[in-house]
């Protein structure tokens, strides 16, 4: 068995990966994209965090995921899953959240942690809130594209129609129910072969280590962001639309 953790940005693609690292499976640091990785093991977090860039390596996502070694672990936003018969001995994981949270979080990121995007720079916009409108209305519709992909791979998940998508190689996980207790992670891990005793050490050691997009130390009033301009972004963005559709194919929020 391999696993590939897809995700939706922010919702807990470093954090399950480092989980799955502590239960006996080898986390590779490739955070996969369709032509190139990043080998995020090779520097420090602090690199990492700033200029993932500084780590990228090219190759196709097939070439990534061959490296990966029996019982690896590879990540992304990457919908390789659409996919599954060219990567025939991956488990997918595949993790969602309320695009509420994982644009916010994806914006904090951005703005107060990354050092490569000029245009969310305090330098090129002031306020916090004009940045986050900004953010919305210039990146939200390729944030939503990932959410609306993750919707397709679990609508075709669901079609009886589509054998190749095999239901017991794919399993959905909320990550705000792994961040309220441990037991979305030993459910998890009960149906990767992880005794629970198990699940829930990891569990433990992986909420207090520090992972590359943990947003510690940064002090900024969130809901504040949430400006009338704000929300009339998001909802053109028509991300209640995705919510709804997650929630009819059985995703909890």
């Amino acid at each position: 068995m391999k696993i590939y953790v897809y995700s939706i940005p922010k919702s807990g693609t470093y954090f399950i990966a480092d989980f799955l690292g502590r239960v006996g499976f080898t986390n590779t640091g490739y955070h996969v994209m369709a032509n190139y990785f990043l080998d995020t093991h090779s520097v420090d977090l602090a690199v990492n965090a700033s200029t993932p860039a500084a780590v990228m390596k090219s190759a196709s996502f097939v070439q990534t995921l061959r490296l990966v070694p029996p019982r690896g672990v590879a990540f992304g936003h990457f919908p390789a899953p659409y996919l599954p018969d060219l990567i025939p001995r991956y488990t997918f994981i595949c993790a969602y959240r309320h695009p509420r949270k994982t644009l916010l979080s994806e914006f904090v990121d951005f703005r107060f942690r990354r050092t490569d995007i000029d245009w969310l720079a305090s330098d090129a916009v002031s306020s916090d809130q004009d940045a986050f409108c900004l953010y919305l209305e210039r990146h939200g519709p390729s944030h939503m594209r990932i959410f609306s992909e993750m919707l397709g791979v679990a609508t075709l998940v669901q079609d009886e129609l589509f054998v190749h998508m095999d239901p017991q190689r794919f399993h959905f996980v909320n990550f705000d129910h792994v961040l309220a207790d441990s037991k979305a992670m030993t459910q998890l891990g009960r149906r990767l072969g992880v005794s629970a005793d198990d699940a829930r050490r990891a569990y433990a050691e992986t909420l207090s280590a520090e992972t590359k997009t943990k947003a510690t130390n940064i002090g900024i009033d969130r809901n504040a962001l949430w400006s009338p301009a704000a929300e009339r972004a998001y909802r053109d963005l028509g991300a209640e639309a995705y919510v709804k559709r997650g929630k009819s194919l059985g995703w909890a929020f």
